[in-house]
């Protein structure tokens, strides 16, 4: 609405402009239409009275002048005449001296307006005096006033009116279609997007939607290849793991196979060995599943999910690589399946993060600990617990930063805790984290209970 009242004022500021001057105009074009209607008047008058003055002036001089226009005002109603001589001339306004009709204003003490207007007279060619016609002013000054209020008048409802106008045609063409670009624009900030475009207009205002609606998409987009390409670079850390966990079934399963070969063995001896090599198949069939659905890029789908086995479920995938770092991983997990609405895949990826993190932050080695609780607010937590070298205060506000990292050249991109932290938000979730340098790290993962009644729990999965 600042941008909507901007213009308001705007253009109020214009109309006030334009109907101000145009009232002035017409103000000052009466006022000189009435100057000219009294120094007409005035000199009408002096010329009906100019052959008996002329006379008088010539016979009797200034005196009997003086006579005739006394006599000649006491028979008129309204003006009032005088005789100015020479002498007297030369004490008035310069703009009266000259050879045409002429007037002043004056204002008396009782706001009575009065206009002189001095019309001058020759007589033999020579400036004899000039005769002043005082005409009351009142009638001409109401006249005036009555204009100026009902300019004034006129302005006011011109601007109540263009005011009215402009603020709801504003509200409704700019101020809303604005309020849902911010609010969209808002959301798309929270991470919530893909987002269609809220304004179909074919406006200004409805391409920028369109614009950030396009925006989202690619956002979408680029956020979900993002994701998937952290997934897969922890493949790669994760591949010596699993690698040496590979070893010992295939061991296992060459060493029974052999000894199925020899032929040396009872029907009872290879039925077993036939059973371990199954079991042993089936336990690097479940490894290198559980590789490929950590690595494969689904949607984005919530569903009811039971984060305990997907804890559960990473831990298994994350051992083999804490194993090597000489990192001992402990999981206190209670029975309750702490189910949440969310995407099991996201989730899982958060917690791959988080551990990875936290087996990197112990070079030495150290204890992980992977602990799942509820809390009175109901929020299913996921708390992660090292013993590593902690981080500092100031590394702690910048955590969640995209491409922030304090990890060495080639040991990470810094998008792994700013990936985590976007899909916990889009879970309703929060991460907080507690540290102190030189004594362990603890990240503590929130999510908001899940809701039965509206979600059908026979879609749960892991």
């Amino acid at each position: 609405m600042k941008l909507a009242a901007k213009l308001i004022l705007l253009f109020l500021v214009g109309v006030l402009g334009i109907v101000s001057l145009f009232s002035w105009q017409i103000l000052q074009r009466q006022s000189d239409w009435d100057q000219q209607l009294r120094e007409r008047h005035a000199k009408n008058l002096v010329e009906t009275l100019g052959p008996a003055i002329t006379t008088a002036y010539r016979d009797g001089g200034i005196v009997t002048v003086q006579q005739i226009v006394k006599i000649s005002t006491q028979k008129l109603t309204g003006p009032h005449m005088r005789w100015i001589d020479g002498n007297e001339r030369s004490t008035l306004e310069k703009r009266t001296l000259t050879h045409r009709v002429s007037t002043v204003f004056v204002a008396p003490s009782d706001d009575n307006p009065i206009g002189y207007s001095y019309v001058p007279l020759v007589v033999d060619g020579k400036d004899a005096g000039a005769i002043e016609v005082a005409i009351p002013m009142e009638p001409q000054a109401a006249y005036v006033r009555a204009s100026l209020y009902g300019s004034i008048l006129s302005l006011l409802g011109v601007a109540i009116l263009s005011a009215s106008v402009i603020f709801l045609g504003g509200i409704h063409w700019v101020g809303k279609p604005l309020k849902k670009l911010v609010e969209q624009v808002n959301t798309i900030g929270q991470g919530n997007f893909p987002q269609p475009a809220v304004l179909s207009s074919s406006d200004e205002l409805g391409r920028l939607a369109k614009a950030i609606s396009q925006m989202s998409f690619r956002l979408s987009e680029q956020r979900d290849t993002i994701r998937h390409t952290d997934r897969i670079g922890t493949i790669g850390t994760l591949a010596a793991g699993v690698a040496h966990e590979l070893g010992t079934p295939l061991n296992v399963v060459s060493g029974r196979a052999g000894l199925i070969a020899t032929g040396k063995l009872s029907v009872a001896e290879i039925e077993a060995s036939a059973k371990t090599i199954k079991s042993e198949a089936d336990r690097m069939t479940v490894i290198i599943r559980q590789l490929l659905d950590f690595a494969r890029q689904t949607p984005s789908s919530h569903s009811l999910i039971k984060t305990r086995e997907i804890v559960l479920s990473t831990c298994d995938i994350m051992r083999p690589m804490a194993k090597n770092a000489n990192v001992e991983l402990i999981t206190v997990i209670p029975e309750d399946p702490f189910s949440i609405s969310g995407d099991a895949a996201q989730v899982q990826q958060v917690l791959t993060n988080l551990i990875r993190n936290a087996i990197q932050a112990m070079p030495d080695g150290g204890v992980l600990t992977v602990e799942m609780l509820r809390e009175q607010t109901g929020k299913v937590c996921i708390q992660i617990t090292d013993t590593g070298v902690g981080m500092k205060s100031e590394d702690i506000d910048r955590a969640f930063e995209p491409f922030f990292t304090t990890k060495d050249v080639g040991m990470g991109t810094g998008l792994g805790l700013s990936i985590a932290y976007g899909i916990v938000s889009e879970h309703g979730g929060e991460i907080k984290i507690t540290s102190r340098l030189g004594a362990g790290t603890t990240f503590r993962v929130l999510f908001p209970p899940s809701k039965p009644s509206a979600i059908d729990p026979k879609q749960a999965s892991v």
